[in-house]
């Protein structure tokens, strides 16, 4: 641009190296700037468009950690559950050993009726278990709770929301990637099941025989009850009891008629009294067995789920430091550059500065 060339009023040159030397310093304060915080964006001025990017994966980086914690009290939800189940089939194991020794017509009436109340006081802590095993107030085997005695035992089981399931889980950093866990209480009759819509929902429809841990206490407790119809077995029908029961024999009828069953018809309740204990016990620990099934699957499916967000919580920190981390190599080099001009304009400066003083002279020569 053109200026004058001997001018004291205004000094052009001067503005120039003000101008270039608050450039310099402005540079210079932001490359100390993000080297000291270690971020490249420090503010919106800074990039703009990096900003919007890094805040959005930000926030799926923050959902991603947190459905991974989501995930890890899922899995310890099923591995509390699962544990219990386990010692509810060691105690099932222990029934059909007891079922098995008591199909013996050697044994006495009291030898028999020994076995019998074991088996009670075992199948009272599979409900003791049941009613036991839970997780921050969430059951999550049903609720379990027997009254009244032999043919008037009747099993109590409720499942309020929220508390016996369903579970649900937000897995993942979008509002749909959400996990359910269904519960069908251990004790649940099979009709029970069907008018609540369970079956079908996490064991398919007539996978398992849900109920027989049901039909297997009322059993067991009609057995040791010795105000039941007819009394306590007596000597010589413990083959009936445990083995046969199926009207063949010319022996004690060992039905349990008017005996209420949750969910099921008079018919059914009578077939399952009828039934043999070790078929009972067999069927119950299917049951058990099934429970187990389910809650493993589920468990491995998180498993995955978690392998999942660790891969991507990875990758996404990844990308928003290549958007909004300091790159310290480039960043120092341009320090250095900046730092040459500041102190290449403050020399300018001092120049511009002095040049006034050319006016100067042309005045003392007058």
């Amino acid at each position: 641009m053109g200026m004058p060339s001997s001018v004291l009023n205004t000094n052009i040159a001067s503005i120039i190296a003000q101008r270039n030397l608050a450039g310099a310093q402005q540079s210079l304060a932001t490359s100390v700037e993000r080297l000291s915080s270690g971020l490249r964006i420090n503010r919106a001025k800074d990039d703009a468009a990096g900003m919007a990017v890094a805040s959005v994966i930000g926030s799926q980086i923050r959902t991603s950690s947190t459905a991974h914690r989501n995930v890890n009290d899922a899995i310890s939800m099923m591995q509390t559950a699962e544990g219990a189940l386990a010692e509810a089939t060691d105690m099932l194991q222990r029934i059909k050993e007891l079922a098995t020794q008591g199909a013996n017509d050697s044994m006495s009436k009291e030898q028999y009726y020994f076995l019998i109340q074991e088996m009670k006081q075992l199948m009272d802590e599979i409900g003791n278990v049941a009613g036991r095993t839970t997780y921050n107030g969430n059951n999550l085997l049903g609720n379990f709770r027997a009254t009244g005695t032999g043919s008037a035992t009747v099993i109590d089981h409720t499942s309020p929301a929220g508390n016996n399931g369903p579970w649900e889980f937000l897995t993942g950093a979008g509002s749909n990637d959400r996990m359910q866990i269904d519960l069908i209480p251990i004790w649940e009759s099979a009709e029970s099941a069907k008018s609540k819509g369970n079956l079908g929902t996490g064991y398919g429809d007539g996978a398992i025989k849900v109920g027989a841990l049901h039909a297997l206490y009322i059993r067991v407790a009609w057995l040791a009850d010795p105000s039941s119809s007819g009394g306590a077995p007596t000597t010589g029908e413990g083959y009936d009891t445990f083995g046969k029961v199926d009207g063949t024999e010319d022996r004690k009828d060992v039905s349990v008629p008017n005996t209420p069953t949750y969910g099921a018809s008079a018919s059914e309740t009578v077939n399952a009294a009828q039934k043999s204990l070790v078929d009972l016990v067999d069927d119950s620990i299917l049951q058990i067995n099934a429970h187990r099934s389910y809650f493993g699957a589920f468990y491995g499916r998180l498993e995955h789920n978690i392998a999942n967000l660790a891969a991507q919580t990875e990758n996404l920190t990844a990308a928003l430091s290549r958007v909004q981390d300091t790159d310290y190599g480039a960043e120092t080099a341009n320090l250095t550059r900046v730092q040459i001009l500041q102190q290449a304009a403050t020399a300018m400066l001092a120049q511009a500065n002095a040049m006034p003083n050319v006016v100067l002279g042309l005045l003392r020569q007058q």
